[in-house]
This record gives structure tokens, sequence and C-alpha cells, in this order.
């Protein structure tokens, strides 16, 4: 069971999946990044082709050893550890967390942490599952909460958001969301949606956040 699930946890590394693009587009505007679970590098690889510098941090010891042929440095870590940032450089102009932070046991903490890793004017990028979509509206009014191996319901997560709650647990972390980017299928007709219904038709929704300033006295 537990190869079965890896297997289809990692059988999805292609751009042409819009979440990945555009999670790809964002990242690259940097040019050293932290990648928090960077699963087997595939994501990583496209940014070192468009020229930035990857240091990889994943759990799996299997998928981090595929990823050291893209990354500068693979850390085999797990976030959940208080000590994880020790020996990390203070100089990552960009940090990602893409479909992470929903796997572990205390996000906020470790969102603080990341921030004591970025130069001045740098980001966080996150990305997050949206649990009031529909079809999971759909399930519940059916009488249905069941895992799966990937997905919004994926069997892993220990956390669940909504949009407006993704947002404060970054803001509450000390951030300032200054983009957002909801992903959802539908062409043309998901592009009304989005508009009317947001967090409805969402799938996944991508902050982009730079440490707040303390306000002035």
């Amino acid at each position: 069971m537990a190869t079965t699930l890896k297997a289809e946890r990692y059988a999805n590394p292609s751009l042409a999946l819009g979440r990945n693009r555009v999670f790809v587009d964002l990242a690259a505007q940097g040019r050293r990044i932290l990648e928090c679970g960077c699963s087997t590098g595939y994501l990583s690889r496209h940014m070192v082709e468009r020229g930035c510098t990857v240091t990889g941090i994943e759990i799996d010891a299997e998928a981090a050893e595929q990823a050291r042929q893209w990354c500068e440095r693979v850390l085999v870590l797990d976030l959940n550890q208080q000590n994880w940032a020790d020996g990390l450089a203070r100089d990552y102009d960009t940090i990602l967390f893409g479909d992470v932070l929903e796997h572990l046991v205390h996000p906020e903490n470790v969102l603080r942490k990341a921030a004591e890793l970025l130069t001045p004017g740098g980001r966080v990028i996150v990305c997050l599952p949206n649990i009031a979509h529909w079809s999971i509206r759909a399930s519940l009014l059916m009488g249905r909460f069941e895992y799966t191996p990937t997905g919004i319901m994926d069997v892993t997560h220990l956390r669940f958001f909504t949009p407006k709650t993704a947002r404060k647990l970054i803001e509450d972390a000390g951030y300032q969301v200054v983009s957002t980017h909801p992903i959802m299928g539908g062409g043309r007709i998901g592009s009304q949606i989005r508009r009317l219904l947001p967090g409805l038709f969402t799938r996944q929704i991508i902050f982009v956040a730079q440490v707040s300033r303390p306000s002035k006295p």
C-alpha cells in the first residue's frame, strides 16, 4: 500500500498541469530558492533551467536522491522538527511550500522559521488545497468524508484550509499577502465562475507573500 501511494503521489510532474506551470512561473522570478517538499525535483528542474539555484528539502530519502540531479543541495529533513532550519543559509530570496503546509502539525511555526531564512524583500510562495471546493461540499451533503491517495482529501493531510483560513495562516505567521492565484479548470466557463464564486470552484490557491514590516510608531 505504501509503495502504491508513493507512486501516485509522484506521478504527475508535467508543467501542463496548471498548478505546476503557475507555481514555476512565480518561483522562477527569484534566483536563490529553497524548495520545501521538493519531491523528486520535477519542479526544481524547470527552475534550474530558468537560471535559478535551488536547495531542496524532502522527507522521503528516495525522492530526495532523485532531486539531487537538479538541486544544488538536497536535505532529508522533517519540517515538523523544530530544528529543521539549522544549518541553512539565510540568503534565500524565495522559499516555496507547494502543497506542503497541510501535511504539517504546526504549519504556522514553519512559516515563521522560514522568514528567518529570507533576504530583505524575499518571498514565500505557498500553495494549499481548498477544502471548500464544491466536490468536497457535495460529498459532505451525501454523508461522505473519505480520504484519497492524492488531491484535496490526500490521506496524509493533517490540516484543511479554505481560501480565507489559508490567508489567515500566512498573515498570522507574520507575512503580508501580495498576490493570490486561484487554480481551477474549466476554460472560459471556469474564469466566469471564478469571478462569481471563487471559493466554491477553486481547487488550489497559490499565495505570494512577504514578511510584514513592523508598523511605524
